[in-house]
């Protein structure tokens, strides 16, 4: 299949089925993101924590932070006269592959040490950003570009063998809330979250969104012209 045709057929998914996909494709495809992703500095200042079938319960507390995040975001804009109201006890259900898919990737900022090529530069007086926790919201742009790249290339791995993949940037950015909640495999702040399986349901083809879409509510990207300007 054409590598645009890959993409192309990718949508996001409501539910997965409850075929879990092999481990070795999903460790494949995080080899492959890994070997092929660019980095400044070979740092890669970030962190693949990967929740298996077997981690339902953790799952669930990942799906909290994200529609804690939600309901707070709704409160906020109200705040700023940016929202009219919040919508009171809705828990979107397109957050639901959060919950329930057979493999959950929460990727973290992470400090990195240089490697020995930068530790010679650093003596000869560079500065390796990357290798000070205190300054994680400083290089965070960079490691949240990193990590873009890098759930793209596996999302075409996993693409590749006929796995679908979802995404969603809702969730609390504070650690100690994770932590607080139990979540406490990572030290730094969350990135991106990433799931992976056999759809059940994509969100297109729920009734609800089609009939949605069918009223004139549609949902589309911008056009190509409003996107791109060439100068």
């Amino acid at each position: 299949m054409k590598h645009f045709d890959l993409l192309e057929g990718r949508h996001h998914v409501w539910k997965y089925n409850d075929k879990i996909p092999p481990k070795e494709l999903i460790e494949n495809g995080l080899w492959k993101a890994w070997k092929t992703t660019p980095s400044k500095n070979n740092a890669m200042p970030y962190k693949v924590f990967v929740y298996g079938p077997e981690h339902k319960a953790e799952k669930v507390k990942v799906w909290e932070m994200v529609y804690d995040n939600h309901k707070h975001a709704e409160v906020r804009a109200m705040k700023r006269g940016q929202a009219v109201k919040t919508e009171e006890g809705y828990a979107n259900p397109f957050y639901e592959n959060i919950k329930y898919n057979p493999y959950l990737f929460c990727i973290h900022a992470q400090p990195r040490e240089p490697n020995e090529f930068y530790k010679a530069r650093v003596k000869g007086g560079m500065f390796f950003d990357q290798a000070w926790p205190e300054n994680i919201d400083d290089f965070i742009d960079t490691s949240a570009v990193e990590v873009g790249m890098f759930i793209q290339n596996l999302s075409t791995y996993l693409l590749e063998e006929k796995i679908d993949v979802s995404y969603t940037s809702c969730f609390r950015r504070d650690i100690k809330l994770w932590h607080k909640a139990g979540l406490t495999h990572a030290d730094y702040r969350p990135i991106m979250l990433m799931t992976a399986g056999y759809k059940k349901i994509y969100r297109k083809d729920w009734p609800i969104y089609q009939s949605l879409v069918k009223r004139g509510e549609i949902d589309i990207k911008p056009e190509y012209e409003e996107m791109i300007k060439w100068i």
